[in-house]
């Protein structure tokens, strides 16, 4: 790997867990789960890149498979707190199937 590639992955790792934090926060205040759901999303995209579509509807193994496993686990975090958003929301079912994606990830990080 290069040091420019590099230094853009740790780059994306850094922001990815700033934005965990910040949603974790918002979340204990009660944040409205509309705008969690939403910044947690768009923190995914910003984490996986260009091809965040291509990885996200993948299986969890496959999409593990191209991706540093640092990367993995910040993403299962991050679909963990839009579980947590969406269970708030009162949204079970979205909020089951985020946190089995992520378990599915955790497990091939």
């Amino acid at each position: 790997m290069q040091r420019d590639e590099r230094d853009y992955i740790l780059r994306l790792l850094a922001a990815a867990a700033a934005a965990l934090g910040r949603l974790r926060e918002r979340l204990a205040a009660n944040a409205q789960p509309a705008e969690v759901i939403r910044e947690a999303r768009a923190a995914q995209g910003e984490l996986l890149g260009r091809d965040a579509m291509l990885l996200q509807a993948l299986d969890p193994a496959s999409a593990a498979a191209l991706l540093d496993p640092k990367r993995v686990a910040l993403w299962a975090e991050l679909l963990r707190v839009e579980a947590a958003a969406h269970r708030q929301a009162g949204q079970e079912r979205e909020a089951a199937a985020l946190e089995a994606r992520a378990a599915a990830l955790d497990r091939r990080s």
